[in-house]
């Protein structure tokens, strides 16, 4: 199968596991959106359950890269919690489709499990931050784990008020605010 068939694939997988979820969508319903037959899906793919595996991975390192992108001149925490958080923000909305399936797929112990997980996941990165900072003074201690898990989640919700048009904030408002207060929830 042409590298070009397989991106047909999981492009249409992406758009479909998004919009219907894993378990409402169907191998065919995939088949069909890519102009393929199902078996050449089974060629590339063991599963439904190792497309929806593989293609989880391609959008987790996609964002690993948007971390690792927006932190790769700074070396201070704080400047760095900063940029991480300006980079969700980003890549929620340059690539809103990714996106969405990190959030769809990202508890699905099925799907990912410990043994399949590119290293470091983006979490780690962002925890590794926090430590620093943590060692260093800047952040009060905390678990950086738990501390990430604030973050992603004001930053989560933030994006979907302003896709829904809950808040009436500019964009550019809303992240600077978001910022303010991840930035006021863990420093010293």
């Amino acid at each position: 199968m042409s590298q070009t068939k397989k991106q047909a694939i999981l492009d249409t997988a992406l758009d479909l596991f998004v919009e219907n979820g894993i378990d409402g969508t169907s191998i065919r319903e995939i088949a069909e959106g890519a102009n393929t037959a199902e078996g050449n899906i089974y060629r590339h793919f063991k599963s439904k359950k190792d497309l929806a595996r593989q293609l989880f991975l391609e959008c987790a390192n996609k964002f690993r890269s948007a971390f690792e992108d927006a932190i790769a001149h700074l070396d201070d925490p704080e400047k760095q919690v900063e940029a991480i958080v300006r980079a969700i923000f980003d890549f929620s909305i340059q690539r809103k489709r990714e996106f969405a399936y990190i959030l769809v797929v990202n508890h699905r112990e099925e799907i990912i499990n410990k043994n399949i997980l590119s290293k470091p996941l983006p979490k780690d990165l962002f925890a590794n931050i926090l430590e620093d900072g943590i060692e260093s003074g800047v952040f009060r201690p905390m678990d950086s784990t738990i501390a990430v898990a604030w973050i992603v989640g004001m930053v989560q919700r933030s994006f979907t008020f302003i896709q829904q048009g809950i808040t009436t904030l500019p964009h550019d408002d809303v992240v600077e605010q978001t910022v303010d207060a991840a930035l006021q929830m863990i420093k010293t």
